[in-house]
């Protein structure tokens, strides 16, 4: 008897000692240390919804970081979309002023549609450009929901708890039944 509370004893110890503990912090830089977005399984208490927030973040890039409270790479989102769409609107307004057709019909000079040509191959970079960071936003918002997820999981979970209660059962005698008082100990991971 005596040795199985030793081996209990230490096995509580150890797993709470030896136990990984994830930081206090919530943000991002801390958790995907800690946490893969790739052993993410989706629970029904999750906060985080992985589909809307990839979805807010295609449609707006950064919107879904700043729901989660990642506010600097929401920030950044936001603002390069920003950027690359103001960059985009201007090129293409440059495109349509080289490329107007004179009151005659035809184009002013082979210099002008020249111009407009450079413009519009640089519209399509910049269209490229914003494409990829509307995806990067989204991939990267699903990561950090998923990662942030789990550390809620865990959170809700606790690690290694053992209670030790008083307790009465029934047992065999050789005149019947008879309660047999004693004591209950539990150990939950």
């Amino acid at each position: 008897m005596r040795r199985i509370v030793i081996l209990i004893v230490l096995a509580v110890v150890s797993t709470t000692a030896f136990a990984q503990r994830a930081p206090q912090s919530t943000s991002y830089k801390d958790l995907k240390n800690y946490y893969s977005a790739r052993d993410y399984v989706k629970s029904d208490t999750d906060p985080y919804s992985v589909f809307w927030i990839g979805l807010e973040s295609l449609a707006a890039p950064g919107l879904g970081q700043l729901i989660m409270k990642e506010t600097g790479r929401g920030w950044a989102f936001l603002g390069t979309s920003v950027v690359l769409g103001t960059a985009g609107s201007i090129l293409a307004q440059n495109v349509a002023s080289y490329a107007a057709k004179g009151a005659d019909g035809t184009y002013t000079s082979e210099a002008d549609r020249s111009k407009a040509r450079g413009y519009l191959i640089a519209l399509g970079g910049v269209a490229l450009a914003h494409l990829t960071v509307d995806i990067w936003s989204c991939v990267d918002a699903v990561k950090i929901a998923k990662v942030k997820n789990q550390y809620y999981q865990d959170g809700r979970r606790r690690h290694a708890n053992a209670s030790l209660y008083p307790s009465i059962n029934l047992a065999q005698t050789a005149t019947g039944v008879a309660p047999a008082p004693g004591m209950t100990f539990a150990l939950t991971f």
